[in-house]
């Protein structure tokens, strides 16, 4: 394991290199989730990245900036900066691994990251969990936890805001406090008005494995990523992980991945 900064030097990267740099048979580029959820996953992703690296795979775990030990504070967050960061530490890690195959991670908002940033650079692979698909719900979400929270400490009836309360003030260019985190009004606009999911995967190979409640989220998927030839879904039976601070750990999440990667890398059923 080896802990480091990367990127230029006003906008610094934290970063876990897990596994063989020299030598690796491919790197794989992990994209966190969103806020709380990068505090909850994180023990747990952060075994799954150590058995990648025990099977030859060089991990790149890293903070994009204003988040975790990266640079910035929270407000300095948004959507296009996180994807800048991601084209970052993709460079970062082909400069390590060289020539091999080079994919990317993401499990929900990272998803989403994951995904788009495969537009930007090249990536000959992507594997993806439970992505965030539609980024304008999952802000409405957001939203409602703040105030079912605020219910929990308070009386309902003492709870005098509502989410279009905290609409009105991203509109009106004002920051919102959920649950500890500073939203900018870049944020916000990023995720209602800036951003949808790409239309193909933009990579030779991927893979989107999802829970059975999913499916409405994945049918709104485009076309290229349910009948195209690139990409594969799979339904996997484990509970969502990311709600909480449980040590279980997501095996079939990442059985059913590491039984892809290695048939995507190792026999050349689906030619990197």
């Amino acid at each position: 394991m080896k802990v480091q900064y990367f990127g230029d030097r006003g906008r610094r990267l934290f970063g876990i290199l897990d596994g063989p740099s020299h030598g690796a048979r491919a790197g794989l580029v992990f994209c966190p989730p969103f806020g709380e959820e990068m505090l909850t996953t994180y023990a747990r992703l952060a075994r799954w990245s150590k058995q990648l690296a025990d099977s030859g795979i060089a991990v790149l775990r890293f903070h994009p900036f204003g988040t975790g030990e990266s640079g910035g504070s929270f407000a300095d967050f948004h959507v296009e900066g996180a994807l800048q960061d991601t084209a970052t530490a993709i460079r970062y890690l082909r400069h390590q691994i060289g020539a091999k195959p080079l994919g990317l991670f993401g499990l929900r908002f990272g998803g989403f990251l994951a995904a788009q940033t495969a537009i930007r650079v090249s990536a000959d692979f992507l594997l993806l969990w439970s992505p965030v698909v539609k980024l304008r719900p999952y802000l409405r979400e957001l939203l409602r936890t703040r105030l079912t929270a605020e219910a929990v400490h308070l009386r309902a009836a003492q709870v005098t805001f509502s989410t279009q309360n905290m609409v009105d003030d991203f509109e009106a260019g004002h920051s919102v406090d959920i649950l500890g985190y500073e939203f900018s009004p870049a944020l916000y606009h990023h995720m209602t008005k800036e951003f949808s999911w790409p239309e193909a995967p933009n990579a030779r190979n991927a893979l989107l494995l999802h829970r059975s409640s999913e499916r409405p989220s994945v049918a709104s998927l485009p076309q290229e990523w349910t009948t195209g030839e690139t990409a594969e879904l799979k339904v996997v039976a484990d509970l969502p992980f990311w709600e909480n601070y449980s040590s279980v750990f997501p095996q079939g999440f990442a059985d059913s991945s590491q039984s892809w990667l290695d048939q995507t890398l190792t026999h050349g059923n689906r030619e990197v």
